[in-house]
């Protein structure tokens, strides 16, 4: 056989036939010749070529021989785990490999646990399936009982512990897997099983980074347990009638609450319409914050009657736009609750001080621990987010540059807060009463900016260098 002439083309080279075969087994005319070297004989070829085709059949029929294995395996593990023949082949249909499920039906893995990845799994590449023959059908009767088939998780028994039959108990088995993406957009509890086609209520909130604290689940245990109604639980009648000027004074401090109540109020609802039920136990909190405000209004607003006054001026309210405006969530809670939170919070332990009766003293003291537990959400929420949001630290640290300058602004701009926090503090408006007025408010924003730097190193953020100028001063402060 003569030799050939490697410097030909491919068609000149070698026959159509054979260069077909090379070209199926992956070789091209200039691999084929590499592979072959100086000696480029069409016998040598031919060879090279058959030997790579008995490989490659050998290879198939290995891999083919293996596949049955496994398929045989995986139907044996199936039958004797009580895994339906149909739910094996849907996961297959989802590229799921057959020695990862022989492994998973081993280790004890459900079927129900499985169905339920599976159908989150067919929703988010948008197949439509019918699930209802995946763990049998109840016979032909008058009424069709296919829905108690449903393939959630059964048997799971909690008991009530020291705090009762909590949120956080029931989290057991497959109901407390809180996955990083909720891929349904509808109100759809969290563990039971959605049909293939719902309405979609489109909820944009559905990534666990979004909303996630993890004491979110005991702070509403803490905000149920806790309730208070102003009504009743305020000693109305031990609020005696202040001194004019105090009387105002408070009035306009009961103002602010009630402004900022609103303003939480609506903010909250807003954010909490547009969250995925996948994380109900954020969303139920939530709900108890909305509540909280609308208390505080409710207090505020009766402290502001209760002794023949009315309500005062309204803010500037540059800080309440800054609030609007937020992003997204993580910052909104932010501006929120650690910004507003802390100042409220201190302000609200402030009112407790300068309290000069028991129903002044208990309002303070009530408003103080429901505000604590937003300030405690957004520590939690700001670290779990600057964790798992590579993005997050940047957009945070803008929103709080442009809150805290707005809340300064508005300090400048609000006379009347500013005026009512200095006669309270002082209790009267002798010269010697406002200059200690003056003096305290001084140490009051010194103490609430000092927990404000701490709460957000707390979750992450570094704050004291790069706080504005106007809270700076307060945080280089020794008093």
């Amino acid at each position: 056989m003569p030799h050939l002439d490697s410097r030909k083309s491919a068609p000149d080279a070698l026959p159509s036939e054979l260069m077909r075969r090379a070209a199926t087994l992956g070789y091209s005319w200039l691999s084929l010749r590499d592979q072959l070297g100086g000696d480029f004989s069409l016998a040598r070829a031919e060879r090279f070529i058959r030997r790579q085709e008995q490989r490659r059949a050998r290879n198939e029929l290995a891999a083919r021989q293996e596949r049955m294995r496994l398929a045989r395996e995986l139907l044996a593990v199936a039958r004797q785990k009580s895994w339906p023949q149909r739910l094996v082949r849907r996961a297959l249909r989802l590229d799921a490999p057959p020695r990862m499920l022989i492994e998973q039906i081993r280790s004890g893995f459900t079927p129900e646990q499985a169905l339920r990845l599976i159908v989150q799994e067919e929703v988010k590449r948008g197949i439509e399936t019918d699930s209802s023959q995946d763990f049998g059908e109840a016979p032909n009767s008058v009424s069709d009982l296919r829905w108690m088939t449903v393939p959630t998780e059964w048997g799971i028994r909690v008991k009530p512990g020291a705090k009762g039959l909590t949120l956080r108990s029931i989290n057991v088995a497959g109901y407390g897997d809180i996955p990083d993406v909720w891929p349904f957009h509808s109100p759809l509890p969290r563990g039971a099983f959605p049909l293939p086609i719902v309405p979609s209520d489109r909820y944009p909130i559905n990534n666990k980074v979004q909303v996630w604290a993890e004491n979110a689940v005991d702070l509403y245990e803490e905000a149920i347990q806790r309730k208070w109604r102003p009504s009743t639980e305020i000693p109305w009648s031990a609020i005696e009638p202040l001194p004019v000027e105090l009387e105002r004074s408070m009035s306009q401090l009961s103002t602010f609450f009630c402004e900022r109540a609103f303003l939480s109020c609506e903010t909250v609802g807003k954010w909490l319409s547009k969250m995925s039920y996948g994380y109900h136990e954020v969303k139920l909190y939530l709900a108890t914050v909305e509540f909280d405000c609308a208390r505080h209004f409710e207090v505020f607003r009766k402290r502001a009657f209760c002794n023949g006054g009315g309500m005062g001026r309204q803010t500037p309210g540059n800080f309440n736009r800054a609030v609007v405006d937020g992003p997204s969530w993580t910052v909104t809670s932010c501006l929120l609750d650690l910004l507003s939170g802390s100042f409220l919070l201190g302000l609200s332990q402030l009112g407790g001080y300068i309290a000069s009766n028991e129903g002044d003293f208990k309002i303070f003291q009530l408003v103080s621990q429901d505000i604590a537990r937003r300030v405690s959400y957004g520590i939690e929420h700001l670290q779990y987010a600057l964790i798992h949001d590579l993005e997050a630290r940047a957009a945070v640290e803008r929103a709080l540059t442009r809150g805290e300058e707005a809340l300064c602004q508005d300090e400048d701009t609000d006379q009347a807060f500013r005026g009512a926090l200095i006669i309270l503090l002082g209790g009267g408006l002798t010269p010697k009463q406002l200059y200690k007025g003056l003096r305290e408010l001084q140490y009051f924003k010194w103490r609430w900016v000092r927990d404000y730097v701490r709460r957000l190193a707390a979750a992450g953020i570094q704050r004291k260098d790069s706080l504005s100028p106007p809270l700076k001063k307060y945080a280089g402060l020794r008093l």
